[in-house]
C-alpha cells in the first residue's frame, strides 16, 4: 500500500494541480477596484478688490508675480502694483517690506508708518514711506545690493500694505510715486484696499 501512495504521488495529473493550488496560494491578495476617480480639489479664487474707475489698468505678463498695475490718475509718475508671491516664505510681510524700503535711500524703513485696518473680515497692514527712491535701469549682481545705474526720484513716497487671508496666502499692494499725488491718492488706496475679498 505505501507503494501505491507513493505512485499516485508522484503522478503527473496530481503535480499539476499542487502546483496550481501552491500558486494561488502564494499569489498576492486582490487589489480592490481603484475608486471612480475622484473630482479635482476646487480651485482657490484668488483675491479681488475694486481699483478706482478713473486709474488706467495697464497690462502685466501672465504668471508672474505680479498680479495687476494701475496708473494713478493724472500722473505717469505714480502707479499701483499688485503682487502675489504664493503661499511660503516669498510672501513674508517683513521681507517684502525690507524688499520696497531697500529701494529708498537711507534706513527708511526705521521711520515707515504702519497702520492696521480692516477689509471685511480680512487683515491689513499699511506701511508708508517717503524719500529718494532709486528705479534700477539694469539687473543687480549676485552679491550686491543695488543694481549699477539707477534713476533717481527725490520726494516720492510708498505707500504699501499686505492683505493676509487664511487661505489664499498674502496680497501684496504698492503704490509709489512723487509725493504729492500719492498723498492725494491715498484715500482710493485705502478704499481699494478695504474692498478686498
Amino acid at each position: 500500500m505505501p507503494g501505491a501512495a507513493m505512485a499516485a504521488f508522484h503522478s503527473p495529473a496530481l503535480l499539476a494541480a499542487l502546483v496550481l493550488v501552491l500558486a494561488a496560494c502564494a499569489k498576492a491578495p486582490a487589489e480592490p477596484d481603484a475608486p471612480a476617480s475622484a473630482a479635482p480639489a476646487p480651485q482657490v479664487a484668488p483675491l479681488a478688490w475694486d481699483a478706482p474707475g478713473t486709474w488706467a489698468k495697464v497690462d502685466v505678463p501672465s504668471g508672474g508675480s505680479e498680479k495687476a498695475r494701475y496708473r494713478v490718475e493724472g500722473a505717469a509718475d505714480a502707479e499701483v502694483h499688485v503682487f502675489f508671491f504664493g503661499t511660503g516664505s516669498k510672501g513674508d510681510p517683513a521681507q517684502v517690506f525690507k524688499g520696497w524700503f531697500a529701494q529708498f535711500d537711507g534706513d527708511v524703513g526705521s521711520v515707515a508708518s504702519h497702520e492696521k485696518i480692516k477689509a471685511g473680515a480680512l487683515d491689513v497692514e499699511t506701511v508708508e514711506v517717503r524719500g529718494t527712491y532709486k528705479i534700477a535701469l539694469a539687473p543687480t549682481p549676485r552679491g550686491r545690493k543695488e543694481a549699477p545705474v539707477s534713476m533717481v526720484k527725490k520726494d516720492y513716497r510708498l505707500a504699501g500694505a499686505v492683505v493676509r487671508t487664511a487661505d489664499r496666502g498674502n496680497w501684496f499692494f504698492q503704490m509709489v510715486g512723487p509725493d504729492d499725488v500719492v498723498q492725494a491718492a491715498r484715500p482710493a488706496f485705502r478704499r481699494m484696499l478695504e474692498s478686498a475679498r
